[in-house]
C-alpha cells in the first residue's frame, strides 16, 4: 500500500516542478515585461486611484524588475519545496509563498490564470495549511484526502461545463480546438477532418471520463488505478497536441493523493469482516 509520506512527497515534488517550469516560462519572456507590454506590470491601470495618490510607488511597481523578481522568487521557492519535500517548515513557508506570489501576480497582470494555475494554487494552500497541524501523520492524511476531493470536483465541474455546451454535445469541440493555431496540431486536425467520427469520440469520451471520475472510488482498485492512468494519459495528450504542458504537472500532481485514498479504502476492513472479528 502506498504510504501517506510517499504520496505526499510525490504530490509536493510534481507540483513544485510545475510551478518551477511556469516561472521559467515567464522569465524566458522577460523582454516583454516592459511597462506598456501585455506581460508587463499593469498595476496603475487597475489601481488608478492608488497610482495617482502614490506616484513614486506606481513607478516602482511598473518597473520591469518587479515581475522578474517575483518569478525568480517563485522559481526559488519551487526549487526549495522540490528539494526538501519532507521539511515541514519549507512546506509551510514555501507553499504559502507560492500561493501569495500567485495572488500578487494577479494584481499587476490583466491576464487571467488557467486551470493549471488554479490547481497549483490549491495544492500550495492545502500543503501549507496542513503542515501547521501538530500531528504530522494526520496533517498528511488530511492533505491527501483534500487534494483527492479537489481533483474529483475539478474533473466533474469541467465535465458538467462541457455537457451543457452544444458544441461539445454535437461532438464538434475537439475538431474546433485542434484546428486552432494556439491550441491545435495541424497533423491531428487533418486526420480528424478526414474522419469526423474521431472528433465526436474524443469530445464525448472527454465528457464521460470527467463526469465519471468519481467512479474511481467505487471501482475495484486495479480498475480504479487504470482509470487514473488513463486520465494521466489524457493530460499527456493535451500537453503534446495542445501545448498545455503545465496541465500535465498540475493535475497529475494530485493523482498520488487519489491513489493514496484508493489504497486506504482497499486496506480498510469491511463492516462485515469487522463484525466477524468481534464474534467469539
Amino acid at each position: 500500500m502506498i504510504s501517506p509520506e510517499t504520496a505526499h512527497v510525490a504530490v509536493r515534488r510534481v507540483a513544485s516542478l510545475g510551478t518551477f517550469v511556469a516561472a521559467l516560462e515567464m522569465l524566458s519572456q522577460h523582454r516583454r515585461f516592459g511597462k506598456d507590454d501585455l506581460l508587463g506590470p499593469q498595476w496603475d491601470a487597475f489601481r488608478t486611484k492608488a497610482a495617482a495618490r502614490h506616484p513614486r510607488l506606481a513607478r516602482v511597481l511598473k518597473s520591469k524588475a518587479v515581475p522578474v523578481a517575483a518569478y525568480a522568487m517563485q522559481a526559488g521557492a519551487s526549487a526549495a519545496t522540490f528539494l526538501w519535500p519532507r521539511n515541514r517548515a519549507v512546506q509551510a513557508v514555501g507553499g504559502a509563498a507560492l500561493a501569495s506570489m500567485r495572488g500578487t501576480q494577479r494584481r499587476w497582470s490583466p491576464l487571467g490564470g488557467d486551470g493549471a494555475d488554479e490547481m497549483q494554487n490549491v495544492i500550495n494552500v492545502v500543503l501549507a495549511a496542513t503542515a501547521l497541524i501538530d500531528d504530522r501523520d494526520k496533517g498528511v492524511d488530511l492533505a491527501m484526502r483534500a487534494l483527492a476531493l479537489e481533483t474529483t470536483m475539478a474533473y466533474v465541474a469541467s465535465g458538467v461545463v462541457k455537457a451543457v455546451s452544444p458544441v461539445w454535445l454535437k461532438g464538434d469541440a475537439f475538431a474546433g480546438i485542434i484546428r486552432t493555431r494556439n491550441y491545435g496540431d495541424q497533423r491531428v486536425y487533418r486526420i480528424v477532418a478526414r474522419h469526423p467520427a474521431l472528433s465526436k469520440a474524443v469530445s464525448w469520451g472527454t465528457i464521460a471520463a470527467e463526469l465519471g471520475f468519481p467512479l474511481v472510488f467505487v471501482l475495484p482498485r486495479p480498475a480504479a488505478r487504470l482509470y487514473l492512468a488513463a486520465m494521466a494519459g489524457f493530460h499527456l495528450g493535451i500537453g503534446q497536441f495542445m501545448g498545455l504542458n503545465r496541465f500535465v504537472l498540475a493535475f497529475c500532481a494530485t493523482h498520488p493523493a487519489v491513489d493514496y485514498v484508493l489504497a486506504r479504502r482497499a486496506s480498510a476492513p469491511s463492516a462485515g469482516s469487522a463484525r466477524r472479528k468481534e464474534l467469539p
